[in-house]
């Protein structure tokens, strides 16, 4: 057998070559993991591929590492954090899932395209895998046939939402941050906890935590008029669990290296799955005439909402930079733009913080906004 046709060895190859070329800098600026998503595309093309259920497994997993990571490092200054300002920063969360909307509806009226596609477009562009999936799950109640599009269109405009939204943050600390510090002494940012510093990881909290959460993400909330529940899903429900977790049983913290290794670990493998799932149609469809369209259609869903968003942030909340990215990150509902921000984060907690207040109310719009605009737009 080619060695080549193992799983394991894509899948470690794509990790590896990715984290090998994220070391390098291109006129200063480094996209760190994210070219982990770019090796598994290509990957994919070559006609590298992973089996397709534990590519969906391996998937999931590695996102629910990477969010339950991030909780239990923000848990313990959370709800101090959220008391102090999450109210302001979910707002500013909620503009950028709703310009993100608009911007879909506007692009949809203007050109006539479907709204299968746009909606499927508009997930890829802020990285919203479940959104993709309630789309879908709404399309069939109301139509009892599939629509391959709204994958299709996720897939294509899913790279751009990654590398768009970092982009857009680059700009925004050159444009609005010049002239003052990217960061502050949030008062959110978590107390230094001893327990952080034992020597062995505390296992047992963790895989409980993570079955815990994958229990509250299943479960469905009915919402009048829509004809699919709402869930959080693999990622929302772990990350609220991690939160409560590591704030109310502050003694089950792992060591901090243990909790870096488990969100490279998590990120990594999530997005050369991701990579390695959109890779083999990749090239077909922005070759066939209608891909580059999709791509441009997903890069204004991307970055208009981000860019006005770090406007509002940083001159009317007076946000700091690290928070700014930390939230908008979170109403993008983007592991990878976080973990990307993160890396510029190296002296507070901030992004992490940012992050988890808007998160999970975010999830939910996300999927909700999907949903509402299937059922309304194709009746």
């Amino acid at each position: 057998m080619n060695f080549l046709d193992n799983s394991l060895v894509v899948l470690s190859l794509a990790i590896a070559i990715g984290k090998l070329i994220g070391n390098i800098k291109i006129l200063g600026i480094s996209f760190g993991v994210t070219w982990v998503l770019f090796t598994g595309i290509l990957f994919g093309h070559l006609g590298l591929t992973v089996d397709q259920d534990l590519l969906h497994f391996l998937k999931e997993f590695g996102l629910v590492l990477f969010v339950y990571s991030i909780g239990m490092q923000v848990g313990p200054g959370f709800f101090r954090s959220f008391r102090c300002g999450g109210m302001g920063l979910n707002c500013l969360a909620l503009l950028v899932i709703l310009l993100g909307v608009g911007m879909t509806l506007l692009i949809f009226r203007m050109t006539g395209i479907s709204i299968t596609t746009m909606v499927g477009v508009m997930s890829g562009a802020v990285t919203n895998t479940p959104g993709m999936g309630a789309a879908q799950q709404a399309f069939s109640e109301i139509s009892s046939h599939s629509a391959p599009d709204i994958a299709l269109g996720y897939a294509v405009a899913y790279p751009f939402g990654v590398i768009g939204c970092i982009l857009a943050f680059i700009i925004i600390r050159k444009t609005f941050y010049r002239t003052s510090p990217v960061s502050s002494d949030a008062e959110g940012t978590a107390p230094a906890d001893p327990v952080r510093h034992s020597d062995h990881p505390n296992l047992i909290p963790i895989f409980i935590g993570i079955a815990s959460g994958a229990l509250l993400g299943s479960i469905p909330v009915p919402i009048p008029g829509i004809p699919q529940p709402v869930k959080l899903g693999m990622a929302g429900g772990p990350l609220i669990v991690s939160i409560l977790i590591s704030h109310f049983a502050p003694k089950t913290h792992t060591t901090t290296s243990a909790n870096l290794m488990i969100r490279e670990i998590g990120i990594s493998l999530f997005l050369a799955c991701v990579g390695l799932e959109a890779g083999e149609h990749f090239v077909d469809t922005l070759i066939n005439g209608s891909g580059l369209k999709w791509i441009l259609y997903g890069a204004l869903i991307t970055v208009v909402p981000v860019m006005i968003g770090g406007l509002v942030g940083r001159y009317v909340l007076k946000t700091d930079y690290n928070t700014l990215t930390g939230v908008i990150s979170g109403a993008c509902t983007n592991p990878p733009a976080l973990a990307y921000a993160e890396d510029q984060d190296s002296e507070s907690e901030n992004t992490s913080v940012g992050y988890a207040a808007v998160y999970p109310l975010s999830m939910f719009l996300r999927i909700l906004a999907a949903q509402i605009l299937i059922v309304i737009m194709c009746q």
